[in-house]
């Protein structure tokens, strides 16, 4: 048969094992917030990314075209 164990001693030994590992324990950063200004053009030039290619000059200028005889037609198809 075990002895009785006076529970708020144990809970005030835990509580006090728990502030000794806390206090010991190092201090480490949780964040870190870098304010140093970004370039605004950097010298790196555009690379075309996989997938389809980029449109060509023409190709824009359709488009354009497409796209203004679309919003103008709006108005009177209703």
């Amino acid at each position: 048969h075990t002895a009785p164990v006076d529970k708020r001693a144990a809970a005030r030994g835990l509580a006090a094992a728990v502030e000794e590992a806390l206090a010991e324990a190092p201090q480490m950063p949780i964040a870190h917030r870098d304010d140093t200004p970004l370039p605004l053009v950097g010298p790196t030039p555009p690379v075309a990314q996989p997938g389809r290619p980029p449109m060509s000059q023409r190709a824009t200028d359709v488009s354009g075209v497409m796209l203004a005889g679309g919003v103008a037609s709006l108005p009177v198809g209703g």
